[in-house]
Protein backbone atom coordinates (compact mmCIF):
# COMPACT_ATOMS: atom_id res chain seq x y z
CA UNK A 1 0.00 0.00 0.00
CA UNK A 2 1.38 3.40 -1.00
CA UNK A 3 0.96 6.19 1.50
CA UNK A 4 -0.76 9.30 0.15
CA UNK A 5 1.49 11.43 2.37
CA UNK A 6 4.45 10.53 0.18
CA UNK A 7 3.00 12.63 -2.64
CA UNK A 8 1.96 15.59 -0.50
CA UNK A 9 4.18 18.59 -1.11
CA UNK A 10 4.35 21.84 0.82
CA UNK A 11 3.36 25.12 -0.74
CA UNK A 12 6.46 27.37 -0.59
CA UNK A 13 4.27 30.50 -0.45
CA UNK A 14 2.31 29.15 2.52
CA UNK A 15 5.52 28.34 4.39
CA UNK A 16 6.86 31.84 3.69
CA UNK A 17 3.75 33.62 5.05
CA UNK A 18 4.18 32.34 8.60
CA UNK A 19 0.47 32.73 9.25
CA UNK A 20 -1.70 30.64 11.51
CA UNK A 21 -5.35 30.68 12.50
CA UNK A 22 -5.89 33.77 14.63
CA UNK A 23 -3.07 35.78 13.02
CA UNK A 24 -4.00 39.37 12.23
CA UNK A 25 -2.95 41.59 9.36
CA UNK A 26 -4.03 44.74 7.51
CA UNK A 27 -5.38 44.44 3.98
CA UNK A 28 -6.44 47.55 2.03
CA UNK A 29 -6.76 49.47 5.29
CA UNK A 30 -8.95 46.84 6.92
CA UNK A 31 -8.02 44.87 10.03
CA UNK A 32 -8.29 41.13 9.23
CA UNK A 33 -7.99 37.87 11.17
CA UNK A 34 -7.09 34.49 9.62
CA UNK A 35 -9.94 32.02 10.19
CA UNK A 36 -9.11 28.98 8.03
CA UNK A 37 -6.04 27.80 6.15
CA UNK A 38 -5.85 25.63 3.04
CA UNK A 39 -3.10 24.39 0.73
CA UNK A 40 -3.12 27.37 -1.70
CA UNK A 41 -5.15 30.06 0.08
CA UNK A 42 -6.56 31.13 3.42
CA UNK A 43 -9.81 32.67 4.60
CA UNK A 44 -9.89 35.79 6.71
CA UNK A 45 -12.52 37.77 8.59
CA UNK A 46 -12.83 41.52 8.03
CA UNK A 47 -13.45 43.24 11.36
CA UNK A 48 -15.15 46.34 9.93
CA UNK A 49 -17.65 44.55 7.67
CA UNK A 50 -17.80 41.17 9.47
CA UNK A 51 -17.45 39.37 6.12
CA UNK A 52 -15.25 36.40 5.31
CA UNK A 53 -13.04 36.49 2.21
CA UNK A 54 -10.11 34.48 0.92
CA UNK A 55 -6.72 35.28 -0.58
CA UNK A 56 -3.94 33.13 -1.98
CA UNK A 57 -0.66 32.97 -0.10
CA UNK A 58 1.13 34.29 -3.18
CA UNK A 59 -1.15 37.36 -3.32
CA UNK A 60 -0.80 37.93 0.43
CA UNK A 61 2.98 38.14 0.05
CA UNK A 62 2.52 41.17 -2.25
CA UNK A 63 0.58 43.16 0.38
CA UNK A 64 2.12 45.95 2.47
CA UNK A 65 1.31 43.91 5.59
CA UNK A 66 3.59 41.08 4.42
CA UNK A 67 6.22 43.60 3.28
CA UNK A 68 6.16 45.19 6.73
CA UNK A 69 6.90 41.80 8.24
CA UNK A 70 9.66 41.35 5.65
CA UNK A 71 8.22 37.98 4.58
CA UNK A 72 8.56 38.50 0.83
CA UNK A 73 12.34 38.63 0.81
Amino acid sequence: MISSFKFFHNNPHKDKCRLQIGSSFILRGNYCTVTRMFQNHFEYWLQETEHTNSISYKDYLTTPSAAGRQLNQ
